[in-house]
């Protein structure tokens, strides 16, 4: 509900939980739904485009994380988000960087390390349009994994999601989704690696009410712990993640609206199965795309495509990914 009242509310103060962002300055749009669904399928996008210069980091290509980051910006704003005014600065986390909840803290999320082929990276990105953001989270494991750690905290933390779906609904209290996802994550011993709240309300920011936390003292971004009960028209993300200091994370994230009849799962379409989090030799061979060596660009940052390529780069991944899942 708190979404619906923005609009009642002076322009200066509706980001106020978010420092440094500034809202419309033609007011705030009201067709928050379609904006949310757009800015979903344009994130779904971004991850696509991730999900394919991860690849080709595993096909040889030297690619570092803000560089990843750049080029998931490019897709998403060729693809219809707002150029000037972002939802988040775009979090690619690799490695040990992944433990850390939002990435390299001093880069904004996305820094110079390079990506490398055996690392687990956290995206976590969003889109906007019309005012309105989304706020999406997929994990990715280069070159795949057998290591029993990894695999055994990514089916924690999706089972977990998983779990909390069934009350995402008007008149839940805000604490108990999270409730649920901890204690399945705890059960399987990583309680103490699940680091914070399991979501958050989004809508002109990217964190409002309600915080969907079973502790008094976990705040986010601003945002207090209620017992409010979840609300229709409420925008929610649900994102357990688990964190192993010094090796890698895993997060999912996923949006949500409460409507009169449950939920609209929003994202279900941006595939998060252990498939889709293992990028494999094989995952894209059919491309005629050319990883590009980020050495030989030198360090001019410069992007790889341009806005034909980015366009054409969208195309070809959309369609792979479709082959894959009528293959599956």
């Amino acid at each position: 509900m708190f979404v619906l009242l923005l609009s009642l509310v002076p322009n200066a103060i509706a980001c106020e939980t978010e420092i440094g962002r500034i809202p419309s300055p033609t007011g705030i749009s009201p067709d928050k739904d379609e904006s949310m669904r757009e800015t979903v399928r344009i994130s779904k996008i971004g991850q696509e485009t991730a999900r394919y210069l991860l690849w080709e980091v595993l096909m040889g290509a030297n690619y570092t994380e803000k560089y990843i980051a750049e080029q998931i910006d490019q897709a998403m704003i060729d693809a219809g988000s707002n150029p000037d005014w972002n939802s988040f600065d775009t979090i690619v986390a690799s490695g040990a960087n992944g433990a850390i909840p939002h990435g390299d803290p001093d880069n904004n999320g996305a820094g110079p390390k390079q990506v490398i082929v055996g690392d687990v990276v956290v995206v976590d990105l969003g889109a906007r349009v019309n005012d309105w953001v989304s706020d999406i989270t997929r994990s990715y494991v280069v070159g795949g994994t057998d290591n029993f750690t990894i695999i055994d905290s990514y089916m924690a933390v999706y089972d977990a999601q998983n779990l909390t779906f069934p009350v995402i609904e008007s008149g839940t209290p805000a604490w108990v989704p999270d409730d649920i996802a901890r204690a399945h994550i705890t059960e399987k011993g990583y309680g103490d690696l699940f680091t914070h709240s399991l979501g958050h309300g989004f809508g002109v920011c990217v964190h409002e009410p309600p915080l969907l936390s079973s502790g008094s003292d976990d705040p986010l971004f601003g945002l207090k712990y209620n017992q409010q009960p979840l609300m229709v028209w409420d925008a929610v993300t649900i994102e357990p993640g688990i964190y192993h200091d010094g090796w890698f994370g895993i997060r999912i994230e996923d949006d949500f609206l409460v409507n009169s009849d449950g939920h609209e799962f929003l994202s279900e379409d941006i595939p998060r199965d252990l498939d889709w989090f293992m990028i494999l030799s094989g995952d894209y061979e059919n491309s005629s795309f050319t990883p590009i060596n980020e050495e030989k660009r030198g360090q001019s940052n410069v992007p790889a495509v341009g806005l034909f390529e980015s366009m054409v780069l969208c195309s070809v991944v959309a369609v792979l990914y479709r082959r894959r899942v009528e293959i599956n």
